[in-house]
């Protein structure tokens, strides 16, 4: 997501749950996706620091509180959404 109106980056360790939570919602298993090469270090780093520049990040903790137990769809607000999808796909069962 590309935001005309750039704001400070957000606190790192914030970002980093914000992160890990939508994954668990999302059902992306980031560790496995670690673990088959899916996505590298990089990659990771990578996703937390698009989450910090996001300016809807605001509402992660809404949209989570908002999910229920079973795998939800990545909101397309948010920057990382692509990525989720990737690991979703290539997790995903035969």
């Amino acid at each position: 997501m590309s935001d005309a109106n750039p704001h400070p980056l957000g606190p790192e360790n914030r970002h980093y749950w914000l992160a890990v939570t939508m994954s668990r919602k999302t059902g992306a298993d980031m560790q496995r996706a670690l673990e088959e090469g899916v996505i590298d270090h990089a990659d990771w780093a990578a996703l937390v620091h698009r989450c910090r520049g996001c300016g809807w990040s605001d509402g992660c903790n809404t949209w989570f509180a908002a999910q229920g137990d079973a795998a939800a769809e990545v909101p397309t607000t948010c920057p990382n959404a692509p990525v989720f999808a990737r690991i979703l796909a290539a997790l995903a069962p035969a």
